[in-house]
């Protein structure tokens, strides 16, 4: 049984309630992970439940954003309207933009963001009730209790226990977005989610190899494309992958088939990972990241063994690839198990990694600019859909340092919009001292903002990654006043 705040129960319930006196809802989610398993959630509850329903993928909310939600929900005419994994930090904006629409009864918010300012007071004679639930609101962590998936299946498996299938979804969200709390696995509501899918036979966790691939990538590949960690002279030389298994006399093929790291045995697994520590500790002197490699393999015993959809790692990397390349459509049908999306996931997939790798390496060669308190890269090159990913793989494996947040600029932007998407990254020990990027990126916003009298910059996230949309004309600025305020903050502790 899942323990939750009753306050954020009676959230849930009135959700469930609004959801019961629907007649048709608009689905809106994010592109991540977290997002596209948040919504298949609701996609597979509402067809369930039996209602009609649409919905669609954005890659924020802002306000540019919400004028395509405004205009598929006057197309649409839905009375209900959910988003999911997004919203808390826009309610000013939800509220303004949707509220009047005299077709709207109810919004719901599922989300796990921290709020973002809400000064003014809310509104008394809009026409439809904003339903939030939000862990953050309730004495939770939206950064490692639950997930914005997490709180989409609170609602579909509070709705229907029948739902609990969903479970696999919920912590596929939950690892996409990280929150396996500093990697020593899941606590709060997300841990009581684990165990309640381990007890339902949906989920198993096996102590193993923590790298991608593990089911479906013939061995030397599995080191060729390893990215978490980055492992200098072996990662994307084949060679050396190559030689690294003949050096330890393991067998690539069997039967003429390449082997998989799921087909060795224990003696065999034993000796790569010795090999990788060892490499690691020579390359990087930090005992963590070698501890890093090996711990909790989440498997989904409903998917396909030998298949990207069996751990929850490799599952959620599928997904955030999807999203990451502007296809969150492909992701959400995958979720459904959709076959002709499923191989378009993997196309995708290969897209992504080509992508990430290749952003690593101009870091490598371009380097990276060092201001007070941060480090700056800032590629047009890369997307605005992965820069965060790409410049906290960077961090991660010590291309870039560790002593102070890196923040990504990407001018590359979804919609070739006029807006430079900024990414944020702090590392734990950052944050245990006082850096928390989301309060740094909404102040300077907040403060520009009510200068100039309108919103020239958008921000919103979490303590240890955050980001922001702004305005070409105040990129400068708002990264000089950030880097002040970091820079504070990191010379007072």
């Amino acid at each position: 049984m899942l323990e939750i705040p009753s306050s954020m129960n009676n959230k849930i319930e009135q959700a469930i309630e609004a959801i019961n006196q629907s007649g048709k809802v608009l689905a809106i989610s994010h592109i991540d992970t977290d997002g596209i398993t948040a919504m298949a959630i609701i996609v597979q509850f509402l067809q369930r439940a039996g209602k009609e329903y649409l919905w669609k993928n954005i890659h924020q909310l802002n306000s540019e954003s919400i004028l395509t939600v405004l205009e598929l929900a006057e197309s649409e005419k839905p009375d209900t309207i959910i988003f999911t994994d997004l919203g808390t930090g826009q309610y000013p904006l939800i509220e303004s933009s949707l509220t009047d629409l005299p077709f709207v009864r109810s919004i719901i918010i599922l989300d796990h963001h921290l709020p973002g300012d809400r000064e003014l007071p809310s509104r008394n004679d809009r026409r439809a009730e904003i339903i939030e639930v939000n862990p953050c609101q309730h004495g939770l962590s939206g950064s490692s209790d639950i997930s914005g998936a997490g709180v989409a299946f609170l609602l579909a498996y509070f709705y229907e226990s029948e739902n609990i299938d969903l479970i696999e979804l919920a912590i596929v969200g939950a690892t996409g977005d990280l929150q396996r709390y500093y990697g020593r696995g899941f606590r709060g509501l997300n841990k009581q989610i684990l165990d309640l899918g381990r007890d339902a036979r949906f989920i198993s966790v096996d102590k193993d190899l923590t790298f991608f691939g593990i089911n479906t990538r013939p061995l030397p590949y599995l080191l060729c494309y390893a990215t978490d960690p980055y492992l200098p002279g072996i990662t994307g030389n084949e060679e050396s992958c190559f030689s690294f298994y003949s050096d330890l006399n393991i067998d690539i093929k069997s039967d003429d088939r390449y082997r998989v790291w799921i087909d060795l045995v224990n003696g065999e697994k034993k000796k790569v990972i010795q090999k990788l520590v060892a490499h690691i500790l020579e390359t990087y002197e930090n005992p963590a990241i070698a501890k890093g490699i090996v711990g909790d393999v989440v498997n989904l015993l409903s998917r396909p063994e030998r298949s990207e959809l069996r751990t929850a790692k490799e599952f959620s990397t599928m997904l955030n690839a999807c999203g990451r390349n502007r296809r969150a459509d492909v992701g959400v049908k995958v979720c459904l198990g959709e076959p002709e999306a499923i191989i378009e996931g993997r196309n995708l997939l290969r897209q992504h990694r080509a992508n990430l790798a290749s952003a690593l390496r101009r870091i490598e060669t371009n380097g990276y600019d060092e201001k007070p308190g941060m480090y700056i890269v800032d590629d047009p090159e890369t997307q605005d859909t992965i820069i965060g990913i790409v410049i906290g793989m960077a961090q991660g494996s010590k291309i870039i340092p560790w002593e102070k947040p890196v923040i990504g600029v990407s001018t590359n932007t979804t919609n070739k919009t006029t807006l430079v998407k900024i990414s944020g990254r702090a590392r734990k020990n950052l944050v245990t001292i006082g850096i928390n990027l989301k309060e740094v990126f909404t102040s300077v916003g907040k403060d520009i903002n009510e200068r100039e009298g309108r919103t020239v910059i958008e921000a919103g996230g979490h303590p240890m990654a955050a980001g922001a949309f702004v305005e070409n004309g105040f990129l400068d600025e708002f990264l000089r006043l950030s880097s002040n305020k970091m820079d504070s903050i990191l010379n007072s502790s």
